[in-house]
């Protein structure tokens, strides 16, 4: 019996892309399209096709773990493919600049800076599908973090040495350190506070906790947690550290004064 010409190209297309009647053969045929825009990106613009960009996967680090602490902070996942971190665009210029080597070192990704109009708000934004998939299998929650009472993932507590970096980037986002000044019998004192401040009361309650672990002596009030004394914030300048210059040249111009 012979078979048509017409007939010897439908078997040869479902030989190559798979029977399109069934849910292995649409996969196939799916996997063989994408393969073709990737290699192809002019077609695939003309296409409108939308391709996924590839990143880079990180293993769990110190690295990891303070960006965990950042987005924590001041960053967040508003959707399915966007993460973004906010900072003032007066007083953290410089740690723009680290946040953003920071996510190319880890994650081999481009962003754009988006600044609000009529403030000093500005937003670094990563738009990757990858990425936010990623994230959120290390234990993130996408939007709201104050409705979803976000908390440090479990993952972190398996090494001291990620929970002092998610510390870090806990509070070189949403912490301040600020001088605090009052009078006693007509003599002035003044002395540095830091406090982180969040809407998360597990979050906030894990950060006190961190904090005690490491013999910090810190308080909890209402959505605030402090260290007030002068041996408590040199502490963690010396075991904790800053990546924001900010902080540290309010540390050191305390200290050298």
């Amino acid at each position: 019996m012979q078979i048509s010409k017409t007939r010897l190209g439908g078997l040869r297309r479902i030989e190559l892309h798979g029977n399109p009647g069934t849910h292995e053969g649409r996969s196939k045929g799916g996997k063989k399209t994408i393969s073709l825009f990737k290699n192809n990106p002019a077609l695939a613009k003309r296409s409108r096709f939308v391709i996924r960009k590839e990143i880079n996967y990180p293993r769990r680090s110190v690295e990891l773990a303070e960006l965990v602490g950042v987005i924590l902070g001041d960053g967040g996942l508003p959707g399915n493919h966007q993460l973004t971190i906010s900072f003032n665009k007066k007083t953290d210029k410089e740690y723009l600049i680290f946040l953003g080597n920071f996510l190319k070192k880890l994650f081999s990704v481009n962003y754009h800076v988006h600044f609000r109009k009529n403030c000093n708000g500005a937003d670094i934004v990563v738009s990757s599908t990858n990425l936010v998939k990623f994230l959120l299998k290390q234990g993130l929650i996408s939007g709201n973090k104050v409705k979803n009472q976000v908390d440090i993932p479990k993952w972190i507590y398996n090494k001291t040495s990620y929970q002092k970096a998610c510390l870090r980037g806990l509070i070189d986002t949403d912490g301040s350190f600020y001088c605090h000044r009052y009078n006693v019998n007509g003599k002035k004192y003044t002395y540095l506070k830091l406090c982180f401040a969040n809407r998360s009361k597990i979050l906030l309650c894990s950060v006190l906790e961190i904090l005690r672990k490491f013999n910090f002596e810190a308080f909890l009030h209402g959505d605030q947690v402090f260290i007030y004394s002068k041996q408590g914030i040199s502490k963690y300048f010396e075991e904790i550290g800053s990546h924001n210059l900010k902080h540290l040249n309010k540390f050191s111009k305390f200290f050298d004064n």
